[in-house]
């Protein structure tokens, strides 16, 4: 005699609200409570960040121009402000700090699913699985230290502790290049690859990648010219590759667009434990489904 095949249990039947209706998973009863537009999720935590960042450069460049432009060090003037001293006025700091600082728990969720569709979704013909998981693991924890030391630069200015806050900004920046590249290896080995959005994303993040990465020994540069020949235009490069460092930032984030769209479905549930006698009347319920 042959085995009768196994019923298939297909998802739960949506309610009038577009949710699933309540379905029994391992024991556990699960209720779905709402369920969020990935499209918004990502708006959330995308806008935030460039609106801010944007609106405390423009503020400071147009309105606080006497005060934060042709201000005079020891080497001379100096045409263009460093973002560290736009964020230490009143007016953009508060931009800066509202903004940016509102978008980090998006942040964390997008990590978190990230890091967990990256291990569902690797291609199984990438037999490099250790490496895989390495990039993986600094995908997450490395991107958590961006968000970490992205706040910390944020709180702490130079006129809190400028020590601090330099320290702060480099982390960051580093921070920022490893976890750009561990996306792009996770996404080049996992189904995130695959048409129609996969491969105009990774060549979208290899691109802002390379120009984050090429303008990193330019900021070093000009800033080191600056100090040590004491020429004045060097100061204005350093400026520019802050405000493209910051935008390049959140364009290579805003990437997660065409990741998630039509792959990611946010959803908050509630799971219960249900009794014996209970659980097998809805095991038939669903297998009717």
């Amino acid at each position: 005699m042959s085995a009768s095949p196994a019923k298939r249990k297909f998802p739960p039947p949506l309610n009038t609200l577009g949710l699933f209706e309540p379905y029994v998973k391992n024991g556990k009863k699960i209720t779905e409570v709402v369920r969020f537009n990935p499209v918004e999720v990502f708006l959330a935590g995308f806008l935030p960040p460039m609106f801010g960042s944007i609106s405390a450069i423009v503020i400071a460049l147009v309105f606080h121009n006497d005060e934060i432009s042709n201000y005079n060090w020891q080497c001379g003037r100096a045409r263009l402000p460093s973002l560290s001293r736009i964020i230490n006025l009143p007016v953009e700091r508060t931009f800066w700090q509202l903004f940016l600082l509102f978008h980090v728990p998006i942040r964390v969720i997008e990590l978190i699913t990230g890091f967990s569709r990256y291990k569902r979704m690797r291609n199984v013909n990438y037999k490099r699985t250790w490496l895989y998981e390495i990039s993986r693991y600094a995908y997450f924890v490395v991107g958590l230290l961006e968000l970490a030391f992205l706040s910390g630069l944020s709180i702490v200015g130079e006129r809190e502790n400028i020590q601090m806050h330099v320290i702060f900004f480099y982390i960051f920046g580093i921070c920022g290049i490893i976890h750009m590249i561990a996306n792009i290896f996770c996404h080049a080995h996992s189904l995130y690859y695959l048409n129609p959005y996969g491969r105009l994303s990774y060549y979208l993040k290899i691109t802002f990648t390379s120009l984050y990465i090429l303008s990193t020994p330019i900021l070093i540069g000009s800033f080191l010219l600056y100090w040590r020949k004491c020429i004045t235009w060097a100061y204005d490069v350093f400026a520019i590759c802050e405000y493209s460092g910051v935008f390049l930032n959140i364009c290579f984030h805003g990437c997660a667009f065409f990741d998630i769209r039509y792959k990611v479905t946010f959803s908050v549930r509630r799971i219960e434990d249900v009794p014996p006698a209970n659980k097998a009347q809805d095991d038939k319920k669903m297998e009717k489904h």
